[in-house]
């Protein structure tokens, strides 16, 4: 199995370290700033500056080099500009030309308080670990996009899809510049869901830049390539969902919201989060190092299985989405999930019991099998507190805790049963 090249490099690990810390540094806030939370912004600043203190040292754990802190650093204030426009933008939404100094010096003070960090940490006697920055690049990616998958179910779960009325712009400004002290209630939930969307977005680009570079396996770029697209479809689809058409009016009656292009975005986001996965697997040091595939007898059976439990797994979530936005077919929702539980928990047990020491199958195995169990119960609860409608109105906490949490675990099940049939088709081949 060809290795990529150039995995420790120090371009890589600017890239690598730059994204880690701002998709850190944007989950404090986004999580800081949720109206059930509303943490000072005193605290959320310090979280904020301890995660690129964090990612600094482990820069210089790392490299044993104070730049590699400084350049990650540097990286992650360039991507904190997506969301610095709307703390320097005026109350209208218009640019303070004044404030614009703040960009360059932002940039500056990351990188440097990064790279302060790494020095103390390259100081330490003990030797730098090395670290594949592609991989790690890939599993900050997928971070970034299970976080996206919460953030999204926030929304629906918080009825807030229609809170912002148009789409690319948020009530006539520029996403980017919208202030930051307009965003309050659903519109919070809708508008920061909008900005992760473009970290996500700029995350996965990053990503396929990166293995185009230095990947040598035509399908794993062609995967990255395929992961571009894929975002750039579901921004479509999201923005879509709230205007119907293509415009850049803000008039309410020029929209035409589509509860259709609700559902399927919902979907696709899930089943992004399954792609990466898929990427980040096959970028590990354990694939790649992994033995050619030796026949078993035992895996046409699992190739099989598995396939239908991702197909059963992508209607369910299909269904799932419907249930969530006009609560019809619940029944059907209801008795597929019988049918995925056992289909799953089959995949998990032949996964587990079948492969004695071989560690992907028998780990993935287990945690299929525990995830499963924890959607079902979920499901329950699910049910129980919204008696099968659909959330409307001013959902309690509760609520929106179950049915997000419903829907995240959905997303994570799928990922694991792909990952589960991607490793068995690294691993085996029918006898």
């Amino acid at each position: 199995m060809a290795a990529a090249r150039d995995p420790r490099s120090a371009r890589g690990s600017a890239l690598t370290l730059g994204f880690a810390t701002a998709v850190t540094m944007w989950a404090i806030a986004y999580v800081g700033r949720l109206p059930a939370v509303t943490a000072s912004s005193a605290l959320i600043g310090v979280l904020m500056l301890a995660a690129v203190v964090g990612w600094g040292w482990f820069a210089g754990r790392r490299t044993a080099r104070w730049s590699a802190g400084a350049a990650g650093g540097a990286v992650a204030g360039v991507t904190n500009l997506l969301i610095l426009g709307s703390l320097i933008a005026g109350p209208d939404g218009a640019l303070q030309w004044a404030m614009l100094w703040w960009l360059p010096v932002s940039v500056v003070a990351v990188g440097a308080l990064a790279g302060a960090a790494a020095a103390v940490a390259a100081a330490s006697p003990a030797p730098p670990r090395e670290t594949d920055w592609t991989a790690m690049l890939t599993k900050v990616a997928v971070v970034a996009s299970f976080l996206m998958v919460v953030a999204g179910g926030l929304v629906t779960s918080k009825e807030a899809g229609l809170a912002v009325v148009d789409w690319p712009n948020t009530f006539g400004s520029n996403m980017f510049l919208y202030p930051i002290s307009r965003m309050t209630g659903s519109i919070y939930y809708e508008h920061a869901h909008r900005l992760f969307g473009a970290l996500l977005g700029l995350t996965t680009v990053a990503v396929a830049v990166r293995l185009w570079r230095v990947e040598p396996r035509s399908w794993v770029r062609a995967l990255a390539a395929a992961a571009v697209a894929v975002v750039v479809i579901q921004g479509l689809l999201g923005g879509l969902r709230v205007t119907g058409h293509l415009t850049l009016s803000t008039a309410t009656e020029d929209m035409a919201p589509s509860i259709g292009l609700a559902v399927l975005h919902g979907v696709v986001g899930q089943v992004f989060l399954a792609l990466m996965v898929v990427v980040a697997a096959a970028t590990s040091r354990r694939w790649r190092t992994a033995p050619e595939r030796q026949p078993g007898v035992r895996a046409a059976t699992d190739r099989t299985l598995q396939a239908v439990l991702v197909g059963a797994l992508v209607v369910q979530l299909l269904l799932g989405a419907i249930q969530r936005h006009v609560a019809q077919g619940l029944v059907v929702h209801i008795s597929l999930a019988a049918v995925v539980a056992i289909l799953a928990i089959a995949a998990g047990a032949r996964a587990w019991g079948l492969f004695h020491g071989v560690w992907p199958m028998q780990r993935l195995g287990q945690l299929l099998m525990s995830v499963v169990g924890i959607q079902v119960a979920l499901g329950i609860a699910a049910l129980a507190v919204t008696q099968g409608r659909a959330i409307v109105g001013h959902p309690t906490t509760i609520e929106v805790t179950i049915a997000t949490a419903h829907q995240a675990t959905g997303a994570a099940l799928l990922a694991l049963a792909v990952l589960l049939a991607a490793w068995t088709r690294r691993l085996y081949q029918p006898a």
